[in-house]
């Protein structure tokens, strides 16, 4: 054992070993060959930070499709599963009830419009003959109570055929929105009560579509911040655009809008209900798929951006490894966020700085090296998918 080494080991025993072991590193290192490693100035490029989170994506409107009146379900007039327009005819229930029941109401308007005229025609007498003294004032009275009586009973009959129009209309169930619609729910030759618990099928919107995620507090806040004074009287940006992943999908290649937040936070869970509405054209996303979605926190920013594995971690903090006068030198940052494989420094670095990115195993702090410097291939702008 050579005696720098025992000095070491008597060292690390005592007092002022941590010290000690710190100083008997860098003269190990002093006696090292200069190794070869590779460095590059960190670039700078316009930085958006982003949050992401995780939910589900839920068709609005959502409609269950049932009876307005009750009758015998007579066919269906669609395609399960298919996409279907507002208005397009989907159920019928035998009509026969209701045409009688119209056929019935208006002949009551003609037996009414009959009573009208005669009652009509008879007080139109009785005023003549009032005239001329020849009728009672208990005849000319009972002749004119006749009339409006008559004339109470063809609106009441107007009234029940109007009704029973309606009714025969309600036999013919369409579509009240455009979507989807489910697989039928009742059978042909079933009885359906009119607003019956029971739907007969349920249509469910595709576009647009939306997702539905929760904000973390703090997520929430740094939002809030940066789109103050843009934000609508619903708390968003309608400017702002929020990208999607669905669970198969490693790049956020669905675009939306954030278009609601939850008036207050939830006390137990500490977040915030938020929703994003997103074009589905083609009806490929469908209702319950689960999903990523992120946002941006703020304003873009220029920084400086080094390769993420140059940062390294300690028990003071995050640090890169900068080579200084053919010496490495450990040097504190403060970082940002991850974007691809690059990391955000916001402080700490300098543009001119030669930033070890690779050799970090040959480059002990006080060691000399041989710096290989290379330029970094950095995407501009840098998008958090970049890689």
């Amino acid at each position: 054992m050579s005696g720098l080494h025992r000095s070491y080991r008597w060292l690390a025993g005592g007092v002022f070993g941590m010290a000690a072991m710190a100083v008997v590193s860098v003269a190990l290192a002093q006696q090292m060959p200069a190794m070869p490693v590779t460095v590059a100035n960190p670039v700078s490029r316009k930085i958006v930070e982003t949050a992401e989170f995780t939910g589900r994506f839920q068709a609005w409107p959502s409609v269950n499709i049932t009876s307005r009146v009750t009758g015998y379900l007579d066919k269906a007039s669609f395609l399960e599963g298919s996409l279907v327009k507002q208005g397009d005819v989907l159920f019928s229930i035998d009509p026969r009830p209701f045409q009688a029941a119209v056929d019935q109401a208006a002949a009551q308007v003609k037996i009414a419009q009959t009573r009208i005229d005669l009652t009509k025609a008879n007080l139109a007498r009785a005023e003549e003959l009032k005239k001329s003294g020849n009728v009672t004032d208990a005849t000319y009275q009972s002749n004119l109570q006749a009339y409006q009586e008559a004339a109470a009973s063809i609106d009441a009959a107007n009234a029940a055929l109007a009704t029973a129009k309606l009714d025969l209309n309600y036999a013919t169930i369409a579509a009240p929105i455009s979507g989807k619609i489910s697989r039928q729910l009742v059978s042909r030759g079933n009885l359906v009560a009119a607003n019956g618990s029971q739907p007969l099928a349920t249509i469910v919107a595709v576009d647009p579509m939306y997702f539905y995620f929760d904000f973390d507090e703090a997520s929430y806040l740094s939002y809030r911040r940066a789109d103050k004074g843009k934000a609508d009287a619903a708390g968003v940006d309608p400017a702002a655009k929020v990208e999607i992943a669905l669970s198969d999908e490693k790049t956020f290649s669905h675009q939306g809008t954030l278009d609601y937040l939850d008036p207050q936070v939830d006390a137990q869970t500490g977040t915030v209900t938020a929703r994003a509405k997103i074009a589905n054209p083609d009806g490929f996303l469908t209702s319950g798929l689960f999903g990523r979605i992120r946002i941006a926190l703020g304003e873009p920013y220029e920084a400086l951006v080094v390769p993420d594995v140059a940062v390294g971690q300690s028990s003071q903090g995050r640090y890169v490894t900068v080579i200084v006068d053919k010496k490495a030198t450990i040097r504190p940052v403060e970082i940002g966020p991850k974007i691809g494989t690059f990391r955000v420094i916001k402080n700490g670095l300098k543009p001119e700085d030669a930033v070890l990115i690779n050799g970090q195993m040959r480059a002990r702090p006080g060691s000399e090296v041989i710096p290989q410097p290379t330029k970094l291939d950095v995407p501009d702008p840098l998008l958090p998918d970049a890689n």
